[in-house]
């Protein structure tokens, strides 16, 4: 199958839902995301190496020298002498922004405390919204370790109970369509919200002491260090450009005269707010998205060959390179996508790796 992007792609930001399907391991938020980034990276290794002519000069995790003297690590660099580490004509930087926990308010202003029958409410707004909605929680009962809470939404008049362990967590989400949805401590957000999600809070039970149940409330943000990371990826771009042929600007040389091509590969290209795809547009020569629905994928067939608790330890370019059953997961992903992995921006259209004329380059499938 070829993956529709477009059905991803908005003027918005929006929570990726990447996030939805890493949810569901119930894993440390770093933990995971590291993985997604990893991940990314194995992807693009393995369509790096589906052009064999581009593994003789490939340099990983090397460090390329700039225009500036700076030394810019990069996932891949290419070289047309290796050995030497001379003839630098291309390099493809990876990353990823994943979603930001942050608590809702300074101090302890996140935190709520209840008794039996005490409630708080929390306002789920945005500009783009018609109506404000607002969802309170209602304590009903507690245990030594568990509650039970009532959700009564401003939409209607309907109302659900839950029950929540210490260390457990339940989510508010605004779809696309303005409607709120929340998802229990054992929901699975990827089958339960085919919509896209604009707002996401999490609230968590963190203890029970003396019949005083607290909970912590957080904001789920759409990676807010996107512009510092577009800054740094764009000036590596610059640097390499103005050392290999002699211009900062991209403008400035015509592709066909380039002897350096800078490719950026992006995950979750819905965390990117306007500034930032600015940025990296108008820097760097290529920028190249993996869709969401190629990293759910992903994991998806880690999880089935490895199981959830042991396929993280998987996912690396050090095993892809030493293990085959690693590759043939990987190539399992590119087959299901008919090699439709990689989407470039700028030419709007699916791009494979290419090497020709002793250049780095990118072309259309």
């Amino acid at each position: 199958m070829i993956y529709d992007i477009k059905k991803e792609l908005r003027s918005f930001t929006y929570i990726t839902s990447v996030y939805k399907c890493i949810s569901a391991y119930n894993l440390k938020g770093h933990q995971i995301g590291r993985k997604i980034g990893d991940m990314l990276e194995i992807l693009t290794m393995a369509g790096i190496y589906k052009c064999p002519d581009l593994i003789s000069h490939l340099d990983t995790e090397g460090k390329l020298e700039g225009f500036s003297t700076a030394g810019h690590k990069v996932e891949f660099g290419f070289y047309q002498n290796l050995s030497q580490k001379t003839g630098l004509f291309g390099a493809i930087e990876c990353k990823c922004v994943g979603v930001e926990e942050t608590t809702a308010g300074k101090g302890k202003n996140h935190l709520r405390n209840l008794s039996d029958n005490e409630c708080f409410t929390i306002e789920l707004n945005a500009h783009w919204m018609e109506h404000p909605i607002s969802q309170t929680v209602t304590l009903i009962s507690h245990t030594t370790d568990t509650v039970n809470i009532k959700l009564t939404n401003s939409q209607n008049t309907c109302s659900d109970k839950i029950k929540m362990s210490i260390g457990e967590n339940i989510k508010l989400i605004i779809t696309e369509k303005q409607e709120l949805i929340h998802i229990t401590p054992s929901g699975n957000m990827l089958e339960e919200i085919p919509e896209i999600i604009r707002i996401c809070k999490t609230i968590k039970l963190d203890n029970i002491t003396n019949g005083l149940c607290q909970f912590s409330l957080y904001n789920c943000l759409t990676g807010p260090q996107t512009i510092e990371k577009a800054k740094q990826v764009s000036f590596v771009a610059m640097d390499l450009r103005k050392k290999i042929d002699g211009h900062w600007g991209k403008e400035e040389i015509s592709e066909k005269k380039r002897h350096m091509n800078f490719l950026h590969v992006i995950c979750e290209y819905s965390h990117w707010e306007e500034k930032s795809r600015n940025v990296i547009k108008t820097c760097i020569d290529h920028n190249i998205i993996v869709p969401d629905a190629v990293l759910i994928k992903s994991f998806e067939f880690f999880e089935a060959q490895f199981g959830a608790q042991n396929m993280l330890n998987k996912i690396s370019k050090k095993n892809y390179l030493a293990s085959r059953e690693i590759r043939d997961v990987i190539e399992q992903v590119f087959l299901f996508f008919d090699n439709h992995i990689f989407y470039d921006l700028s030419l709007e259209s699916y791009i494979k790796f290419d090497y020709q004329n002793k250049s780095l380059l990118v072309r259309e499938i």
